[in-house]
């Protein structure tokens, strides 16, 4: 913490804080063990817990050359190389910085649950061992980070087959209460049973090809149905959407792309991510006169044998954002641009076409 600038009073009262700490057991019978002190780590379930816990591993990311990516004791560590043999070295060898950085810090790894996934177009992938602490990680072809399914041809079929049980759920929990409650309170529970899963992650799997995503699809339909006493069979549902004011999946996924880009015109956006549209994207000039490329925001120049670049947030998000009328795009406030958005959304027909994503050499674990 001292080194982090936290200095003079503020840094005695942490001293304080995590000084002459003593824990102990107690069972359900009534048994307790002798108090023990506590010499290191933090109070467990106490506020200031996580936050210390976040200064203590903040420069992990300095012990290793691997891309990482810090979320609380969940750690996603990622390298990416053409050749085979090359990648399994450098993982390896990077590995072992990461080991030494964690026994030097008095942190234990749970070796159990760290698991590598490699992303790749080839087919011939020869077998690889990646080991740490001289003990070989489990390969997984797909794996939970952060409650979305990454799976190593990045489908995301996985992550759909995951959330649609649960949607399944909540459309039975609104047929058994249309008949007893209003249609605002069926709107409130579909945002709480059923848009929170899909808004959540839509980001990064909303570009899916539309055989993966029709079963969610499919669901979202029976939830309308349901709540509008809709009849089942071949009709037009765009007027049930319209009337309850919701958007099915391609219209989510433009929305929530929609607003992240605002929020990356007008610099809202943590420095950390904005940094990473900065790095792949044309940021367009102010000018003091008027342009009529003035407020475009520029697709990436991304060159790629494959469709990747153009599946990306960066690319598809530019796209999205410059089919935008100017008047929505010069909305000031937030609220006003969701609001603006959405009524487009609902009242204007998208292209929702997609295609499969082509991954590229990727080795991923945590």
């Amino acid at each position: 913490m001292h080194c982090y600038g936290i200095r003079g009073i503020a840094l005695q009262l942490f001293k304080s804080y995590l000084s002459s700490r003593s824990q102990f057991v107690k069972l359900p019978c009534g048994t307790k063990s002798s108090l023990t002190s506590v010499e290191y780590g933090v109070p467990q379930g106490s506020i200031l817990g996580p936050l210390l816990f976040l200064l203590f591993i903040n420069d992990l990311p300095c012990a290793t050359n691997l891309y990482i990516k810090l979320f609380a004791d969940d750690t996603f560590l990622c390298a990416q190389n053409k050749d085979f043999s090359s990648l399994e070295n450098e993982v390896n060898i990077e590995l072992e910085k990461v080991f030494i950085w964690l026994a030097s810090n008095k942190l234990t790894l749970n070796i159990k649950k760290s698991k590598f996934m490699m992303i790749t177009r080839k087919q011939n992938i020869p077998k690889f061992c990646v080991k740490i602490n001289n003990t070989p990680l489990e390969s997984c072809d797909s794996y939970k980070y952060l409650g979305v399914i990454i799976d190593k041809k990045l489908s995301w079929e996985p992550h759909i087959k995951h959330i649609t049980p649960k949607i399944a759920r909540a459309c039975g929990a609104l047929a058994r209460l249309r008949n007893y409650v209003s249609i605002d309170i069926l709107k409130e529970v579909y945002y709480a049973l059923i848009h929170s899963y899909i808004r959540y992650g839509i980001l990064i799997w909303g570009n899916a090809s539309n055989s993966v995503l029709q079963p969610l699809q499919t669901l979202l339909n029976k939830a309308v149905r349901i709540m509008v006493s809709a009849p089942f069979g071949n009709i037009d549902l765009k007027p049930a959407y319209e009337y309850l004011k919701l958007l099915d999946i391609p219209q989510i996924f433009y929305l929530e792309t929609g607003k992240h880009h605002f929020k990356f015109s007008k610099g809202l956006l943590p420095t950390q991510i904005g940094n990473y549209f900065n790095n792949s994207t044309d940021i367009p000039i102010q000018h003091t006169y008027g342009l009529r490329s003035r407020s475009r925001l520029d697709p990436p120049r991304i060159f790629s044998q494959s469709k990747t670049g153009e599946k990306s947030i960066q690319f598809k998000g530019s796209q999205i954002w410059n089919i935008l009328p100017q008047d929505i795009k010069s909305c000031e406030s937030f609220s006003k641009f969701k609001n603006a958005y959405k009524k487009f959304l609902i009242e204007t027909e998208i292209d929702s076409s997609t295609v499969f994503l082509n991954p590229t050499n990727l080795l991923l674990l945590s």
